[in-house]
């Protein structure tokens, strides 16, 4: 490893090219997860809140807000008065967009915390869509309505991230270049001498 890093500080193109894409791989992370990255790291935040019979539900989505494609839909049932989280209840919802109603949806236990509910959703038309939840459980049942305005996904963090991906082929490309070319000069040197 040691000599790796003294081959790279003799060749001042290879510190340059490294430096650059080293540079470019963190700006082009940074901006390509911008937009679904949450402060609190878990991914997603339950942002909708809708009192459902003697249930208090709040909903969340996964990217947030939601755009055209799947999105997992991940929801608290608790009770409103404690803010105790309600377990096996019955979650079902029907999501209904600009052209018309989408497929039943069934809750099952969130894969990282089985107190919250999750279900995935296939939102297939930009524009508002609304999301209708029935819970049974325990303590009765109550539906309750959450509204969504959905959109395209922007192509910005794919241009991004193919703009990094051509600039590091391309630094790479010179750096090798300068590389070979050091390379055969220095050995066309050795071979005059000899």
């Amino acid at each position: 490893m040691r000599s790796l890093v003294s081959w790279v500080q003799g060749v001042p193109c290879l510190k340059f090219a490294l430096t650059c894409t080293v540079f470019l791989v963190v700006a082009a992370v940074g901006l390509s997860v911008a937009d679904w990255v949450s402060a609190h790291g878990s991914g997603f935040q339950l942002t909708k809140q809708a009192q459902a019979g003697p249930y208090e539900l709040l909903l969340g989505t996964i990217p947030d807000p939601p755009i055209v494609g799947e999105a997992i839909l991940i929801l608290q049932v608790a009770d409103p008065d404690t803010g105790v989280r309600v377990p096996n209840a019955v979650v079902r919802a029907v999501p209904e967009g600009p052209e018309g109603p989408g497929a039943p949806l069934t809750f099952g236990p969130d894969s990282y915390d089985p107190s919250l509910y999750e279900a995935r959703a296939v939102l297939e038309d930009e524009g508002p869509w609304e999301v209708t939840i029935t819970v049974s459980g325990e303590d009765g049942s109550g539906s309750a309505l959450f509204t969504y305005d959905v959109k395209r996904a922007s192509p910005i963090a794919g241009i991004i991230t193919l703009a990094t991906l051509l600039a590091f082929v391309i630094i790479l490309g010179l750096s090798m270049r300068a590389f070979l070319k050091q390379r055969a000069n220095g050995q066309s040197g050795r071979r005059r001498k000899a």
